[in-house]
């Protein structure tokens, strides 16, 4: 009976709960049936209020500028009555307890994403610009040409742009999620098609990094007309060269080493040919050269001056192409084409020097020397989703020194991509990296029995994935996670049994995990930031254990390091033409280059990492820019300021080669660096061109060296002037021109010499107290487009081009001579290399 009763009352409870629930729901699912004039919203929601038991809950200024069509409903839910009511408008309904409460919904928004191609050769374009005018909204493309741009419903006129291509524009009406593949045709077929006219579209976004094009690359005076990355780069303002024909590049104060160069995300560590005079990087097989030297992104690290990312070209996936050249440097072929239509391609390019055929002699090597590069690349895609790329590159150099003593070196990199979608905002690329680099040097005897070689190398695996997340058009996401396991040999003297001078080898495994956000706060503040945190362990063997039987047992001295790394770019825009901003990196280098800074040219790159008795390099770098942008003029200034800890040099005419001592003889000091930058240029009609000028110095302080004075650093080149010029008479002739001006470089020379046991030897009064010459240069070129039968129906094109490297014979030292005798004149021992030399090449592609 107590349990019937009970039943009783749970049935009656669960009875009322019941009617509550369907009460509740009921007040939207309620049929009614009413009449309702074309009038305003508060006038029709007053009359559904009166003729039914429904309570609204509003804002009058929220519904007053708001009108309604005349609408007949019967037996129709409240629900679908009120839907009705507020179609058309950013008005929605909640039902909260049993008042109807009307608020303004939040706007829908939908993602529009895909990629930027080439419309020539399907390339993906690298940093262009899909920009929204209607609200201000845009996105650059990622370095593997994918862009998402998320904004609210709506129907929209969408800009496709990039430096060098035509912009396109596209209708959309962004009701859902939609893939937006676009191919943009590149202004270079407009000139041969349309009219002659060169112009580079402005973009509407300011960039932190600088973007070059092959287009870009090929109007310029380049020396012996062969078109070399490297040598475009040093003529672009803030990066300098310290001698005539060098590939190294010292950015804003920083070594040559200090600069982080990629080739498909391989790290390139000796970037030259012929000791610099053509860098590694054939322009046939390059589709983008990114370069940071301002603000440095948190999935970049390990240098502390810039980040130079290279991209090969991938081939193109709708038709066939020969295309090469020749010069009196080299010769170079390459090939390309699908492998399936627009779904996969490849290209391999192929160079060789010509100096054993056209018997040059540039004095630092004899004619017989030679190099060659091989470039090869493929993808395919496999869906929407996914892709995937491998690449490689070999080089190698045969020098010859006039006394035929060998020096051989070389690149291996090898990359492996895989490209993911998981949807319209989440992007990632994994890759697994290869790169060896390996330098052997005869070394020099008087008989052969003696002639033995002298050995150095880097060898790199490297594993990455990173992650780009596009949360909305001012918040963009960056997030990744890279591994490296480094083998250093410093040096070691091959063919010979004993190993009593080599330099303790290296075994380091480098890691990183990092984040990095973009947010525009408004439509003129954003900020870019991020923080890298690096770990470097080092494992380095020791020459100096034996066992009781005097054989030397492994071990190994071990090192770890933990940096954390944050960067902040902040930036201002007063309009869309000018733009300020301010910049802050805190970098580390585990990798540091041994070289013997007296010499011009040398490829004796022994690089040792950080260890127990070596601490990282560290640089702390401000700047501060403006960039003014109207129409097709540009121009900038920036000033910046780094310190440098940690900065390693060698004790006076140490000994690299067979000195196991090497790191006892490295001094650690610091390093202050400072200076401006000013340009401005023209980038649009038949005439473009630029104007820049740098002011920078670089001072180390190393205790140990200069009696711990403070000393100019052997890149510091006070004033710097640059001028280049481009003129398009029409569709078939074109001139260029480049001159630069800049301070001699330091130099150490003696100040008199005394003599002891019947020898002259010098005396010096401390680091760098002299300079070389002030340095200048005038080249020019000229470039004639052939017409042929073959060329008008574009099967096709072919170009002459002429120059003139050095115009006015100016004698640019490249070193000193130094001698034990009194008598000569310093000066007189300069050596030099390059005067007047006129040139011809010849490009064609099919």
């Amino acid at each position: 009976m107590v349990n019937k009763f009970f039943a009783l009352i749970l049935f009656v409870c669960l009875m009322q709960t019941g009617k509550l629930y369907a009460q509740e729901k009921t007040i939207l699912e309620q049929h009614i049936t009413i009449n309702l004039k074309a009038d305003t919203l508060l006038k029709v929601l007053s009359k559904l209020q009166s003729s039914t038991p429904v309570v609204f809950s509003y804002d009058p200024d929220l519904l007053r500028n708001y009108q309604t069509s005349a609408f007949h409903f019967v037996n129709t839910s409240m629900e679908s009555v009120l839907k009705k009511i507020f179609k058309g408008t950013p008005l929605t309904f909640a039902l909260i307890g049993n008042n109807i409460v009307v608020t303004r919904s939040k706007p829908q928004k939908w993602t529009i994403h895909g990629h930027v191609r080439n419309e020539e050769d399907g390339e993906e374009l690298v940093g262009a610009t899909v920009y929204i005018p209607e609200i201000k909204a845009g996105v650059i493309t990622n370095q593997y040409g994918f862009y998402s741009l998320s904004v609210p419903a709506g129907a929209y006129e969408v800009r496709i742009s990039n430096l060098g291509y035509e912009t396109r524009k596209e209708n959309i009406v962004l009701d859902q999620n939609i893939e937006l593949e676009t191919e943009l045709t590149s202004q270079a077929k407009i000139l041969q098609e349309i009219e002659v006219k060169q112009k580079i579209t402005p973009n509407p976004l300011l960039k932190n990094e600088q973007n070059y094009s092959p287009q870009m690359l090929d109007m310029k005076a380049y020396y012996a007309g062969e078109t070399d990355v490297v040598k475009a780069l040093q003529m672009q303002n803030g990066i300098k060269t310290i001698s005539e024909g060098s590939s190294g590049l010292f950015i804003r104060g920083g070594n040559s080493d200090q600069n982080l160069i990629l080739l498909d995300e391989a790290v390139v560590y000796n970037p030259s040919h012929l000791y610099g005079l053509v860098s590694v990087f054939n322009p046939d097989a390059i589709n983008n050269i990114q370069v940071y030297k301002d603000y440095m992104p948190a999935n970049y690290g390990g240098r502390l001056s810039s980040v130079i990312v290279n991209r090969m070209a991938e081939g193109n996936n709708k038709e066939y192409h020969l295309s090469g050249g020749i010069s009196l440097m080299s010769a170079r072929i390459s090939a390309e084409g699908p492998i399936v239509k627009e779904k996969g391609s490849f290209i391999v390019a192929f160079r060789r020097s010509l100096l054993d055929v056209f018997r040059n002699n540039f004095k630092l090597f004899n004619p017989n020397s030679v190099y060659y590069d091989i470039n090869a690349k493929a993808n395919y895609r496999l869906n929407k989703s996914n892709s995937i790329y491998y690449s490689l590159y070999a080089g190698q150099d045969k020098l010859l020194s006039e006394n035929s003593f060998r020096n051989d070196w070389g690149n291996f990199t090898s990359t492996l991509r895989w490209n993911h979608i998981f949807n319209s905002r989440l992007f990632m690329n994994a890759s697994a990296i290869y790169s060896n680099y390996s330098n052997l040097l005869d070394l020099n005897s008087d008989t052969l029995s003696q002639k033995s070689q002298w050995s150095t190398g880097v060898r790199d695996i490297t594993i990455k994935a990173d992650y780009t997340y596009y949360s909305s058009p001012v918040n963009l996401i960056k997030f990744g996670i890279s591994s490296t396991y480094h083998q250093f040999t410093p040096g070691q003297t091959k063919n010979k049994a004993s190993n009593e001078f080599n330099i303790a080898r290296d075994k380091s495994v480098e890691s990183a995990v990092y984040y990095s956000q973009e947010i525009s706060f408004t439509n003129s503040f954003s900020v870019n930031f991020g923080l890298r945190l690096g770990l470097f362990h080092n494992a380095q063997e020791r020459l100096d254990v034996f066992d009781p039987q005097g054989n030397r047992v492994k071990q190994y001295d071990y090192k770890t390091f933990i940096q954390p790394e944050p960067r902040i770019n902040i930036s201002y825009l007063l309009n869309d033409k000018q733009r300020f901003f301010v910049t802050y990196n805190r970098n580390y280098q585990y990798l540091q280059l041994v070289q013997n800074s007296t010499l011009a040219f040398s490829s004796l790159e022994p690089w040792i990492p950080a260890s127990s008795k070596i601490a990282p390099q560290s640089a702390d770098m401000f700047s501060a820019g403006y960039r003014y942008s109207p129409g097709h003029y540009n121009f900038s200034l920036n000033g910046y300021y780094k310190k440098l800890n940690n900065q390693l040099d060698l004790t006076g005419h140490a000994q690299i080669i067979q000195n196991p001592d090497i790191r006892n003889q490295l001094k650690a000091g610091k390093s202050d660096v400072y200076g401006f930058e000013a340009e401005i240029s023209k980038t649009e009609g038949n005439f473009t061109g630029s104007l820049a000028y740098t002011y920078s110095r670089a001072f180390r302080t190393i205790n140990g060296i200069n009696d711990g004075n403070r000393f100019a650093a052997n890149y510091d080149i006070p004033h710097e002037l640059k001028f280049s010029a481009a003129y398009v008479f029409n569709k078939q002739f074109s001139v260029q021109t480049f001159f630069t001006y800049s301070s001699g470089r330091p130099r150490t020379l003696p100040v008199g010499y005394y003599r002891h046991d019947g020898i002259n030897v010098p005396i010096f009064e401390g680091r760098n107290t002299s300079r070389f010459p002030n340095f200048s240069r005038l080249d020019i070129s000229a470039q004639y487009r052939l017409e042929t039968p073959l060329s008008r129906k574009r099967s096709l094109s072919s170009t002459i081009s002429m120059g003139i490297y050095n115009l006015y014979n100016r004698k640019n030292p490249l070193y000193y001579h130094l001698t034990t005798d009194a008598s000569i004149d310093q000066k007189s021992s300069l050596e030099y290399a390059f005067g007047f030399f006129p040139w011809v090449a010849y490009s064609f592609k099919f």
